[in-house]
């Protein structure tokens, strides 16, 4: 179990716009599933893998924060099924959302629901063709302008790089077990 944390974010103008490589993959990205594929052949202990988690959180991260779904959608399997934590999920709504159009839609809801929304990846742990990681989302209520700051943990199931399931949990330990893991 490698746990890689995201020691630095990219800078504030970085953020806001695609770096090269997101553009390169944007253009192609048959590249891009190349690439993860190589990606996840490597061993989980190898520091390459662990660098490249790391980037890989914080563009992914950075995508949202500038609500470019294009960018995001690159590491998403077109088939994804995708289980949001019960909390943050309208009582309208499936309890399991599926592809990219339901992947978005409960990211819409959540960016609409706030003036400024933002995600922060915190730690990142590769289980091999699974996930663990931690994160922070933080703004201000859109109506309220409460400020809001909800740690959450999410446990990605991945082939041949591409997140293929997905499911959050507000809690850690609950996560760590839907892992097969302790605490």
């Amino acid at each position: 179990m490698e746990c890689a944390t995201a020691s630095h974010l990219p800078g504030e103008r970085s953020a806001q716009r695609r770096s090269l490589d997101e553009r390169f993959f944007v253009r192609f990205p048959a590249a891009y599933r190349l690439v993860a594929d190589a990606w996840m052949r490597l061993p989980p202990g190898s520091r390459l893998r662990r660098l490249i988690l790391t980037r890989i959180s914080e563009r992914a991260a950075a995508a949202v924060n500038r609500r470019d779904f294009e960018v995001l959608f690159l590491a998403i399997d077109p088939g994804i099924e995708y289980y949001p934590n019960g909390d943050q999920l309208p009582l309208d709504m499936d309890a399991v959302l599926h592809g990219h159009d339901g992947y978005e839609k409960v990211w819409r809801l959540m960016i609409d629901s706030f003036e400024d929304f933002r995600v922060e990846p915190l730690e990142a742990i590769d289980l091999g063709d699974q996930l663990l990681a931690a994160t922070r989302y933080t703004g201000h209520g859109s109506g309220s302008g409460v400020p809001v700051d909800i740690p959450l943990v999410q446990l990605f199931r991945m082939r041949r790089g591409l997140v293929v399931w997905q499911r959050d949990f507000s809690d850690r330990a609950e996560a760590l077990e839907a892992a097969g893991l302790r605490e």
